[in-house]
């Protein structure tokens, strides 16, 4: 067994027999890197030792230092002691109290800038051939622009023969009106051409207004999620008049919480308050700094130089 010291006159350290037994095992398989190992130990033990040797000294100067103070002296370091505690107290809760009110308004910006983004959000999309459309609460988004939903607003899904046969009149007038976009041209032409055989298989996404009328070509394998688009469409457009009432009550709302929030200052007030009372609060300092003045003696006068001839 063997001792390494740490400082001269310092704790020494004593390995216990498992560590000489992986001290001896490894000075037996590679002496250099068992040599280098124990150097580096030496060495932070020694780092270690100097550095709480070091606390310990700066500590005991420390009491020494407040041991020798005068009980006026003592008062004094004592009143700038807590002077300074309460003046961060003051502070940290003044940082605390403006942090709370920024995120609480920030909460309050963020709930209706949601309110108003849920008239905007897609709750079902399509993309066909020629073009996609999506609907939301309040709007309908199809490839000529962006239309506010109203309960008269339809979506159809249909093969071309179907819709030549059976909404001949109404693509007529809505087309002859400037109305209708897409792709048109065949099933307008076959309305004028009555004898025309049409397909009866590719299908038509056919939405319409009262200021507009769209078709979208489907892919004849997209029947179910389409006529789903439809029906979505649909049922949007009879709940938009609901819908709409219900985002304007959100958005007052959320408009009201944050009209609230912004004039919540009280706390943000009190901890201002608190930080201007704590730093005009001097009156101890001031009377521990009078009573040791008091305790000094006077400085003597300066004798001056005679001048007389």
């Amino acid at each position: 067994m063997f001792h390494l010291i740490a400082a001269v006159g310092g704790p020494t350290y004593d390995p216990s027999p498992a560590v000489i037994d992986r001290i001896e095992s490894a000075t037996a398989a590679d002496p250099a890197s068992a040599v280098a190992a124990v150097v580096l130990t030496v060495l932070a033990l020694l780092l270690v030792g100097g550095a709480l040797t070091t606390w310990l000294l700066l500590r005991a100067n420390r009491k020494a230092r407040i041991a020798a103070l005068s009980p006026a002296e003592r008062e004094r370091r004592d009143a700038v002691t807590e002077y300074r505690a309460r003046l961060s107290a003051a502070e940290k809760g003044l940082t605390a109290a403006t942090k709370e009110r920024a995120h609480r308004l920030k909460s309050c910006e963020k709930a209706l800038a949601q309110a108003h983004a849920a008239a905007g959000r897609p709750i079902a999309s399509y993309r066909g051939r020629d073009g996609g459309a999506s609907v939301t609460p309040l709007y309908l988004e199809v490839p000529q622009g962006r239309f506010a939903l109203t309960p008269a607003i339809t979506a159809t899904v249909d093969t071309a023969g179907n819709l030549a046969t059976s909404s001949r009149s109404t693509l007529t007038r809505i087309a002859a009106g400037g109305l209708l976009f897409g792709p048109v041209g065949a099933i307008i032409g076959g309305v004028a051409k009555k004898t025309r055989v049409h397909d009866t298989r590719e299908l038509y996404l056919l939405m319409q207004g009262d200021t507009f009328a769209t078709l979208i070509t489907c892919a004849p394998d997209d029947g179910q999620r389409v006529r789903h688009f439809a029906a979505v469409v649909r049922q949007a457009a009879l709940n938009s008049d609901a819908a709409r009432a219900y985002q304007a009550q959100a958005v007052a709302y959320a408009e009201q919480a944050l009209a609230l929030e912004q004039q919540n200052v009280g706390a943000v007030d009190a901890a201002r308050h608190s930080l201007e009372a704590a730093t005009a609060d001097t009156a101890r300092m001031d009377a521990a700094a009078a009573a040791l003045a008091q305790q000094q003696p006077p400085t003597p006068p300066t004798a001056g130089r005679s001048t007389a001839g």
